[in-house]
């Protein structure tokens, strides 16, 4: 029972201990949540999305996140091309929590983002600043991996536990996220490049706040182009979102393409294919009338986790709505 225990948590552990690092695979919608620069448009936007992953049967975990954010102009400035520099605000919450009850994370960001025309083509640079507070629950008890405040006979008093792992404990801190940009959001080309440094104060990841427990910085490269043929016509779109900290990297890669349903004015249907980066090859489907857009995607594990006999899938769904 204990080797089902310490698999269950190894993996759990190795999948969403970074947890603070959003996983969803639409790169195209995540790139706010790595850079609060990349508020790219002069719309109002809502983004929600669930993400249910599981591994053999055994153990499984579902992330949910929401995001709202919106440039602070008035109507008429959000009609006019470069009218001027302009402020953008970001609010987002999300979390990740397994079934067994072994982890459960939570995360609430607030940003902020400035971006200014250098052009009469709808060209900007910008900069942006988040603030994130980072919540972690670990309880693994279940599975007696970390008894040593207990024996046989039941609690040891006054013994220390030497779980450096924080098992049991909820412990929190907060992050200083930024980044900075440069995008064009003209009618038919669109695209964005990237940089980004997150938890630039190195925060404390222990209640014991040991110099070994302090959370690397994340640095991330961001980059999106997207063409469209006319403004009722075909589109197509690549994207990428590159992160490393410290030997950790995880990439994603995206592309997507759509055309309108001429039966039903203002719809569309896309397909997409994206990667994550030696992990999965992530198909994708995306259904949009109007300004609402609706992606569901799939999860293929390419990992060596198939040659282990443990075989792992994961079904992504996600809503925006442009107002």
């Amino acid at each position: 029972m204990k080797s089902v225990w310490l698999l269950i948590a190894g993996i759990t552990w190795t999948a969403i201990a970074g947890a603070q690092e959003i996983n969803f695979s639409r790169v195209q919608d995540m790139a706010v949540w790595y850079n609060q620069s990349l508020k790219t448009d002069k719309q109002n936007s809502i983004k929600l999305n669930y993400r249910n992953v599981k591994y053999g049967g055994l153990i499984a975990y579902n992330s949910i996140s929401a995001m709202a954010d919106m440039p602070i102009l008035s109507k008429e400035k959000k009609e006019a091309a470069s009218s001027g520099g302009y402020f953008s605000a970001s609010a987002g919450a999300a979390s990740d929590k397994s079934n067994q009850g072994i982890l459960n994370n939570t995360l609430g960001l607030l940003g902020i983002s400035y971006a200014i025309p250098i052009d009469k083509k709808e060209t900007y640079i910008a900069a942006g600043f988040q603030g994130v507070y980072y919540q972690s629950n670990l309880n693994i008890n279940g599975g007696n991996l970390f008894g040593d405040q207990f024996d046989k006979y039941g609690p040891v008093d006054g013994m220390a536990s030497s779980d450096r792992f924080a098992n049991g404990w909820s412990y929190g801190y907060f992050n200083v996220n930024a980044g900075i940009s440069i995008f064009n959001n003209s009618a038919f080309n669109k695209w964005y490049v990237g940089a980004s440094v997150m938890h630039i104060n190195k925060p404390f990841t222990d209640k014991e706040r040991t110099k070994d427990f302090k959370l690397r910085q994340a640095i991330g490269i961001q980059g999106g182009y997207k063409f469209a043929t006319g403004l009722d016509d075909d589109e197509c779109g690549v994207y990428v979102s590159m992160n490393w900290q410290g030997r950790a990297y995880k990439h994603f890669f995206n592309g997507t393409y759509a055309t309108p349903i001429k039966q039903m004015p203002g719809a569309a249907v896309g397909f997409g294919l994206g990667y994550r980066y030696e992990d999965a090859l992530v198909p994708n489907l995306e259904l949009r009338y109007m300004k609402l857009i609706l992606g569901i995607s799939y999860d293929v594990n390419i990992t060596e986790l198939n040659a282990a006999g443990i075989k792992r899938n994961g079904l992504e769904m996600a809503i925006r709505l442009d107002f």
